[in-house]
């Protein structure tokens, strides 16, 4: 009778054994799918958020006027009127910084970052942005400071002449 009780003993630490690993098994697959399931929502509301900055800002005819002649030359803008942008790409900005976190974290995917990248190289150059960021630059986290002045410094040139002519714009660079 105790051999039969040790074999059934063993028999049944077996089978938790393989219970134990067909759930570690389960759970490393929910593990995956929950990490995708999170890249994704961190991306289309990243992607949300920004699109709808830009469409927000292309369907109003005032705050378009605005940021087009903000970024060519602030100066010609009235004080109220610079403000009102300054305030709209800091909020664009703070999605930025958002963004440039998640990327940093692993949650955003980092073509998503580069996309975004890219539109603040697009601007990196005119007047307007180079006030923006003189003016607001100590308000972003450290990291995010350093990111944005790389890309300020970078001999990339992508505007596409959407703003005036500034004297210094350079072409675009192939890669």
């Amino acid at each position: 009778m105790k051999n039969g009780l040790q074999k059934i003993s063993i028999i049944t630490e077996i089978v938790g054994a393989i219970a134990i690993v067909i759930s570690l098994i389960f759970v490393g697959i929910q593990f995956t799918e929950n990490t995708k399931a999170t890249k994704s929502s961190t991306a289309a509301s990243t992607v949300a958020t920004i699109s709808s900055w830009y469409t927000e800002m292309g369907n109003n005819q005032q705050s378009s006027s605005l940021f087009y002649n903000f970024m060519a030359d602030p100066e010609s803008l009235t004080s109220e009127e610079r403000f009102q942008v300054i305030i709209s790409l800091h909020g664009l900005f703070l999605t930025f910084q958002n963004s440039y976190y998640l990327n940093q974290q692993g949650t955003l995917d980092s073509h998503i970052q580069e996309s975004i990248t890219k539109a603040a190289v697009g601007v990196k150059d005119q007047p307007g942005f180079r006030l923006f960021w003189k003016l607001r630059r100590e308000l972003f986290f450290p990291e995010f400071q350093k990111h944005i002045d790389e890309i300020v410094d970078t001999e990339i040139y992508i505007s596409e002449g959407m703003y005036k002519a500034v004297e210094d714009q350079k072409p675009v660079e192939k890669k």
